[in-house]
Parts: C-alpha cells; structure tokens; sequence
C-alpha cells in the first residue's frame, strides 16, 4: 500500500497499490506515467495457469497463443496488442526482477527457457503501452516485469507435485536465514506433452494442417536468490538460476529436432544503498546463457542446430529529491550480447553462417516527477540510447495526473517509443544489401511509435476501475522475410494506426469473494505494405473475467472465463481455392479451480484440483496448425514440511 507523504496529499491515495516499475520510482497506481496492471500471487493461484504465459490472459488487450512457435522453441506467444508477425512477439519487453530475458536471435521471449516457478513469484507488474523511456528500445508495446518473492517470505521447506493428463510437475524449495543472510533454493522438474497429436477438427484436407507441432518439453530448473543485509544502509541480492532438459521442436514437412536439449543459466548480483530522504543508489550486474544442442531434420537433410547467446549487462541508478515535491531518477547501463546460430542465421546460399554476431547498447534515461500541487502530478522522462545497428534514437515522455477529488484520477500521457531489429533481421539485412542483389537499398533502422492515451482510475466503494483510450501511430515497421520487400526498396515499409481502448475492474465482492474482469478492443489499420498484413491484427474484443470465493478456512475456489474475437495475424494462412484468409475464428474458454487447505502431522498443506478447457473447446490460437488441447485435468498437491 502508499505510504503517507508529506501535506494533505495523502488523501488521494489510500489504498492505492504501489508500482515499480513504470518509471522506475514507487509510484501509487493513480500517479503512474502509463498503464498498469497487476497480477499478485492470489491471481496467479486463482487462474489456474500451468505454463507462465497463460497468465497474461488475464491482461487487457494481451492476446496469447498456446505453444504457437513451429520453428524455434515450440513456446508460447504472448502479444499486446496483435501486431505480432512471427510467433516470437518481439514488441514487448520482459523483465525478471529487472533483469531483461528479451531474446537476441529472434527477439520475444522463450518462456519454457526461464529458469522461475510460478510459486517463487511476488506479483507481475504489466505496463500496457509503450515505456521505451524507461526501458529503452523493444519496450515498444509495453513491458513485463516479474517480481519474485524476498527469500524471508519463503522460509522453511515446501514440496510441491502435480499429476494431470499429459502433465506432471515435481518442485522443492528451501528457506532458510543466517544473520543477516537470507535465502531461498527451489529445484523443480516438469514434464509436458504439449499439444495433441493430431487436430481433431481440421480446416484443411491437407496433411500439413492435419498435424500439431511436436512440442513435448522436460524442464528441470534450478533458482537460488539469497540476500544480505550489509549494514543499516546497504543491501546485496544474488541470484542464479539454471533451466535445462530435452525438448521438441517442429511441425510435419518443415523442421523437426531429432534430438534438443536446452541448457540456460543467469547469475546476478544487484547491491542497493539507502540515501538521506528516500533515495537510493544501486548497481546491478548480469550474465546470461542460452545453449542449445540440437540436430534438426529439414528439407535439406540432418542440419547443426545448435546456438549460444550469451549476455553481459551492467546497470546504474540514483534516485533522489533534487528539489521540494520533486524525485528524480536517472542512470546509465552497458550491454554486450554474443549469438552464435549457423542454421537460424543462415541465408540465400549459406545454409550455415558460422561465427559470433555482437551487439553493444550503452543507455542513458531518467524521470522527474514533481508534484505542482497535491492533486497535480508531472512526470518527465525519455531515453537516450546508442546500439551497433541503428545509432542513436532518443524516446521521450510527458504525463499529468490530475487527481479531480479523492478515488478520481485522470492521465494524460504522450510518450515515443523504438523497436531494435533483432539479431537475425540485421543478418538479413546485410544479405539483402550484398552486391549481387540490392546494393543501394538502405540499412535497415528502428520501428517507431508514438503513442497517446487518456486514463481514468476510479474507486467507487469496494470497485476499482482503471479505463484507458489510447492511439498509437506506428512507422518503419521491419520486414526482411519476403523479397518483395527488399525489392521494394525499403525494409521499413510498414506503417499502422491502432486505436482503441481498455477496462479493468476488480470488485471485492465481500470478504471472501473477489471479481476481476478486463475488457479490451480497437482496430488497426494499416496499408499492408508488401503484402504484410498488420491490419485488423488487434482483436475487435476480448474479454477475462476471474471469480474467486472462499467459502471457509478449508474450501476455496475460482472460476476464468476468457472470449476472443477474430484475429488477423500475418502468419495465420491463406488459402483462397479452400476459401481461408488470415482470420482466426474467435473463441470461448472457461478454466476452474478447487482447492482444499487441511493439516498433515500438524504442517499445513493443500490440494487443488483444476480444469482447464472446461467444456472442452477445439479452437485455434495464432495459427489454423495450432489447434489448443481439449479439456485438461490435474491435481496440485502442496505440503509445507
């Protein structure tokens, strides 16, 4: 909750949750730059989730599509706003407790690869638009921060299993304090079967949309987060995490893995010190590696799979009161990534193009809010960034709050924001500007936005409300994988409007009853440029309503439906002899939960039984080959020992 500030202020925000992460300040919800939503740890529980991905269902204007990716990693895409492209949904950064997990070869995330378990997370902080100010390029449609749990909230010994059709998980973690030392270890193992076999009701008389993907997946992970107090002042938080283990990737008649196995480790050392008046400095250091081993079985035969990203990352940051009502926060990072994938990176005639591809970023940003009155809030911020393949961009921010009496608050924020192309957009951009095919077509350069919004957030009694309009003009939208692209003259040719808008509510129906519903919808359009299809990518609507009820100490439940409207994705398919185009058809789901709290030998421990797909629904997410699992049942059983 808000701490009480200085003045009569404090009246506009009691009760009012507290963010991290929008600005980098702590910042009450109604006093934030952009948009927020937040999913605590009751949310995550309550939903039901399996995979990490699939609690962003709960998010306006996030669409989510279950294992989508044929060719890379077989994961999930999680998308805000459409405008996704390729399965990897590289607009969008994510954060784990500020560490980017923003993949370099594709871009996105791999979300299977994170080395976390859903129970080690405190909250997820969601900023719904664009925060490149913050955060800099590829925070282009907004960002994800998962925050895990302090280790002295997870003290003591927790098993954790779970057995389900086509999914059993095993998870131990340990808790424990020395001093002023506390630390938490949790080793999991996963198995997943992923997709069925086969479509059970295909849109296509053709073998390749008969079949789903082979998406089967064991995920051993292994996170240790200890943290330390120095002194009164000063604090160290190490982190490592490990995830590995065999995984299947591909689709029938493209590419297969005979054999993958995924080896990924992090470690992290951030040390913070308290300052006079409320500020703080910190430093945060970290090195990440993607490894993969793989022999993949493609048009051209047995192919070398294997890759290696590998990242460096240094970040510094000092907040403090330059002036009375005023915080500022500013700092500086450096990044080094290295990729290393001769077949992803092959092209034209290289069916491998061995070596490491570097990439620096150095990055310069900082925010002020000042407080011109106690209902009138200003934030002022941007980014200054320099990277090896665009230069330089800067991408500021302007916004006002305007509290209009107590538990009424308007936002009205423009910021600009920049995409940077990923690893293998730049290495198909230099083969397309190789002198035997387009030697005079420029070199490729950021994707742009610049974004509008208008917010309200309400209390009205036991109802929050958080409503937004936003308009988004996006430019130099990248595509390299069509020549006619390339031909054109311009591998920034995309351009897009997007418009639309957003609700969220969370009611606290009584004491043991609690509603969350979010609403979303809009339009985009856009000239399709090369044959690339932005237009009508954002669904029309979509709706997540989650209602959860504790009927007494013992027994709890929840009930999340979601609906869909159609969607238009470049990806989809196309097929005018069988009458498809791009549209995927919207779609209805329904997930519950029932959970059980009792005591074995005087420890407490709990067991949920939960249905996802409840009425067993045969529809299709991102692709008409991606069709998602029917109804899927399992048993969570958790003891504290």
């Amino acid at each position: 909750m808000a701490t009480a500030r200085p003045g009569d202020e404090s009246i506009f925000l009691d009760d009012i949750p507290v963010i991290l992460s929008a600005s980098r300040l702590s910042q009450p919800i109604n006093e934030t730059p952009v948009a927020v939503t937040i999913i605590d740890r009751q949310m995550i529980k309550d939903s039901g989730a399996w995979d990490l991905s699939e609690v962003f269902r709960l998010v306006p204007g996030m669409y989510v599509a279950y294992h989508a990716d044929p060719y890379f990693s077989a994961d999930s895409t999680v998308a805000y706003h459409g405008m996704a492209t390729t399965t990897t949904s590289d607009r969008m950064q994510v954060l784990i407790d500020g560490r980017s997990v923003y993949a370099s070869l594709f871009g996105g995330v791999n979300w299977s690869d994170l080395p976390i378990v859903l129970d080690d997370i405190e909250r997820i902080e969601v900023i719904r638009g664009p925060d490149s100010a913050s955060y800099g390029a590829n925070s282009y449609s907004g960002v994800i921060n998962i925050i895990t749990r302090h280790p002295a909230e997870t003290q003591g010994k927790t098993l954790s299993m779970a057995f389900g059709n086509g999914r059993k998980e095993a998870i131990f973690r340990y808790g424990g304090k020395t001093g002023a030392l506390s630390y938490r270890l949790t080793a999991s193992i996963r198995e997943d079967q992923g997709e069925d076999d086969s479509i059970k009701r295909p849109t296509s008389v053709f073998t390749f949309w008969n079949l789903n993907k082979y998406d089967n997946k064991t995920i051993q992970n292994l996170n240790l987060r200890a943290d330390y107090q120095l002194n009164s002042a000063d604090t160290m938080e190490f982190q490592f995490g490990y995830n590995g283990g065999p995984r299947e990737v591909g689709e029938y008649n493209n590419v297969s893995a005979i054999s993958r196995q995924a080896e990924n480790h992090f470690e992290m050392l951030h040390w913070r010190r308290a300052l006079e008046g409320g500020g703080e400095l910190s430093v945060q250091a970290f090195h990440t590696v993607e490894r993969v081993y793989a022999r993949l079985k493609d048009s051209d035969g047995i192919s070398d799979g294997d890759a290696i990203l590998r990242r460096y990352d240094l970040e510094v940051q000092h907040t403090f009161s330059p002036f009375q009502n005023a915080r500022l926060v500013w700092g500086g990072s450096v990044r080094y990534d290295q990729t290393y994938a001769p077949y992803y990176l092959g092209v034209g005639d290289n069916q491998y193009l061995y070596g490491d591809f570097p990439y620096h970023l150095r990055r310069f940003f900082g925010n002020l809010e000042w407080r011109a009155r106690p209902d009138l809030i200003f934030n002022v911020g941007g980014m200054i960034e320099n990277n090896t393949y665009t230069g330089t961009d800067t991408t500021p921010r302007f916004a006002v709050n305007w509290h209009v009496q107590p538990g009424h608050t308007l936002r009205l924020s423009h910021s600009r924001a920049t995409r940077s192309p990923s690893v293998y957009e730049k290495v198909y951009d230099s083969y397309w500007r190789s002198a035997d095919l387009y030697p005079g077509l420029p070199e490729m350069q950021t994707e742009r936005v610049k974004s509008t919004e208008l917010g309200y957030i309400g209390k009205y009694g036991k109802l929050d409300t958080d409503f937004r309009l936003f308009y988004d003009d996006y430019s130099q939208l990248i595509d390299v994988r069509n020549k006619r692209s390339a031909a054109g003259g311009n591998l920034n040719a995309g351009t897009a409007v997007m418009r639309g808008y957003e609700l969220q509510l969370k009611a606290q129906l009584s004491d043991k009853t609690r509603l969350i519903y979010g609403l979303s919808g809009g339009g985009v359009k856009s000239n399709n440029v090369n044959g690339v299809v932005y237009s009508d990518s954002l669904p029309k609507y979509s709706h997540s309503l989650m209602l959860s009820h504790k009927a007494n100490d013992q027994w709890s439940g929840s009930l999340v439906a979601y609906q869909v409207a159609q969607t238009k994705f470049n990806a989809t398919d196309y097929n005018p002899i069988e009458n498809r185009g791009y549209y995927i058809a919207g779609n209805r789901r329904v997930d519950g939960r029932i959970n059980y709290q009792f005591k074995v030998g005087g420890k407490s421990a709990e067991c949920s039984l939960i249905a996802q797909n409840m009425a067993d629904a045969r529809y299709f997410e991102y692709r008409h080959d991606n069709e998602l699992p029917g109804r899927a049942l399992r048993l969570n059983f958790k003891l504290n020992l």
